[in-house]
């Protein structure tokens, strides 16, 4: 029978704190363990009745690990635990009810939903449905019924990631949140008022995988239609012949991917089965490029928002932004080049012809680096633009005490010798009469007035004078 796999990477709001599981490992397995049994417990009371089974949620990072004595098989990866922190299994009937489209192929064939949760705020969805009925009930007019079924696929995608998220995800982040009350393994919930709130639940992209029985009469048809857009760079043939002529066995290049089951492992992509390593490979891409393609948006939202900002409090917030993206976008391309070193060789190199036909590098890797530079080099700007103009403020105030003094010293020189001169009382204490004092006091009032007003106006030219120094 041929399969649907739909694969998209969904937006939630969980982010491991930097550093946590190597801080205090023992710990951090800790936690995780703990937690596994409050997370059973209220999923079990989500099961919609006694008879079926609840949803199935695993804390993956409940072990301590090690760097020792790794590589013990030749055949297989040394990822001692695995990159995602929570998986999830889900029946059909757990997501169905919240979406009522009986006419919808891929929810009528639905076999089951999977989810793995990533830190940086990635979570991998995974669905698998029969599409044979469908396809094979009016064989003359497969190419439109393959066109209807990815307009499906990509709308069922995004409204089961919604589902997932809101039903089943949420709930458990919110349990580990409050089991972690001092904050030292999960960072705090994302405020309502953030900008990338109203993105969580929603998928970045879905793609969609066919795994179709070569038995089925019209498997070349859905071939030839399924990836007739796809163009391969490394040779001249259409893909679609090398793989009915044997050449290929599986096409992952862009959203729509295929696999041809030629061994009949179906779909489930089990170890040892055909295609196992394929799909894991194609896991870890999207997890990293989907990571990364969310650090590249915010960083333009940065830099837009760079572009109004006036205020310290905003300039404050932009640059804490900053600091936790560039952060995170350096743990993820580190997680991909340690991970890279324990994978599968297959895997291995599956990922890295994925990663290159995607011009990964070229397009997310370098440009969020410049982004980085240069939301980095416009808050500079802007904060010394704010420091310039609380210095010419913090002078002008200066200023002014300045030209007060003078005015002030003035007329209180002018006063005391005035008092001097007329209180004999005061002569007790003056041994001997002041010239300066006293031509000071002989003076009229104008002449004190317009003499401060010209003194002030020497010190503001000598100060516009050094200002104009600085700044050329």
């Amino acid at each position: 029978m041929t399969h649907l796999r739909i694969l998209t990477p969904v937006v939630v709001d969980h982010y491991v704190v930097p550093g946590a599981p190597l801080r205090d490992p023992a710990a951090y397995a800790a936690f995780w363990a703990e937690a596994q049994g409050h997370v059973d417990a209220l999923l079990g009371a989500r099961a919609l009745n006694v008879d079926s089974p609840g949803p199935a949620v695993t804390l993956l990072h409940s072990t301590e690990t090690s760097a020792l004595n790794r590589y013990r098989s030749i055949g297989d990866g040394a990822v001692d635990r695995p990159l995602h922190v929570i998986s999830g299994v889900l029946q059909p009937h757990h997501v169905q009810h919240h979406l009522d489209e009986p006419e919808n192929p891929v929810l009528v064939g639905l076999r089951n939903v999977s989810f793995r949760l990533h830190d940086h705020g990635l979570m991998i969805l995974e669905a698998v449905c029969d599409v044979s009925e469908y396809l094979t009930a009016h064989p003359d007019d497969v190419e439109a019924r393959l066109d209807e079924l990815q307009e499906q696929a990509v709308e069922t995608g995004d409204a089961l990631a919604s589902v997932v998220v809101a039903h089943y995800v949420d709930p458990v982040l919110t349990l580990l949140r409050d089991l972690d009350r001092g904050g030292d393994y999960l960072e705090p919930a994302t405020p309502s008022d953030d900008p990338q709130f109203s993105d969580f639940g929603h998928s970045l992209w879905v793609t969609r995988s066919l795994v179709v029985d070569p038995s089925e009469a019209t498997a070349e048809r859905t071939v030839r239609h399924w990836i007739k857009d796809v163009a391969l760079t490394e040779t001249s043939r259409p893909p679609a012949d090398e793989i009915l002529d044997g050449e290929r066995d599986h096409l992952v290049r862009w959203l729509n991917y295929l696999f041809y089951d030629r061994n009949g492992d179906g779909p489930d992509m089990q170890p040892g089965s055909m295609f196992h390593d394929q799909w894991d490979a194609l896991r870890y891409a999207q997890v990293f490029y989907g990571s990364v393609d969310r650090i590249d948006s915010r960083l333009s939202r940065i830099l837009a928002d760079s572009a109004s900002a006036d205020s310290r409090v905003e300039l404050q917030r932009l640059k804490d932004d900053l600091t936790r993206l560039s952060r995170r976008a350096e743990l993820i391309i580190l997680e991909r080049q340690d991970l890279a070193k324990y994978l599968k060789r297959s895997v291995r190199l599956e990922l890295d012809a994925l990663m290159g036909y995607w011009d990964y590098e070229q397009l997310l890797e370098e440009p969020v680096r410049f982004k980085i530079d240069l939301a980095n080099q416009r808050l500079a700007e802007l904060g010394a633009q704010r420091t310039a103009r609380s210095a010419m403020f913090t002078d002008v105030i200066l200023l002014s005490i300045a030209m007060t003094s003078v005015l002030a010293t003035a007329l209180a020189l002018t006063e005391f010798g005035r008092s001097v001169a007329s209180d004999p009382n005061m002569a007790v204490y003056d041994f001997g009469r002041s010239s300066i004092v006293a031509w000071v006091a002989s003076q009229p009032a104008d002449a004190i007035l317009i003499s401060s007003g010209a003194v002030s106006a020497l010190i503001v030219l000598v100060y516009l004078f050094f200002r104009r120094n600085n700044n050329s």
